[in-house]
């Protein structure tokens, strides 16, 4: 739990400050979280990221903080609350329906790709697919 409040206080702290767009990542690999992170920052130094560890994390986040991010990337499998059973509890919160959901995960399959977008997701991305996140963030996160 220590490490977990230090994580998001740094996370918070070290984006907050005079960003334009926010990312909300939930994603419980501390690797791949840095990678992502890393990834981001090296296409864009206008987007603050913040990063939790499931999505109990993601919805506590999203109920105590006063920001509202421009995009959420989410794995699948994570511990205490997987990607599924967030993006259904997201998508039934009026203040949050409108967010882009996508979906950043080494599960990959056409019936899971189904599964996400009927529950409201924007995209699917695959993780085996490393050398491509960069391109993927810049979809969403290019700047001008």
């Amino acid at each position: 739990m220590e490490y977990r409040l230090a994580s998001i206080f740094y996370q918070k702290c070290n984006v907050m400050i005079s960003k334009i767009k926010y990312c909300l990542l939930v994603e419980d690999d501390p690797e791949d979280r840095e990678f992502f992170i890393d990834a981001l920052h090296s296409i864009s130094s206008t987007t603050g990221c913040y990063a939790v560890a499931n999505g109990e994390e993601a919805l506590f986040t999203l109920a105590q903080e006063d920001f509202t991010p421009d995009y959420i990337f989410t794995d699948i499998n994570m511990p205490r609350m997987g990607g599924l059973e967030f993006i259904k509890i997201l998508k039934g919160i009026k203040k949050f329906q409108d967010i882009p959901v996508i979906i950043y995960s080494s599960e990959y399959s056409e019936g899971q790709i189904q599964k996400v977008k009927g529950l409201g997701a924007l995209a699917f991305y695959s993780k085996t697919r490393m050398g491509a996140l960069k391109e993927i963030l810049k979809k969403y996160f290019q700047e001008s």
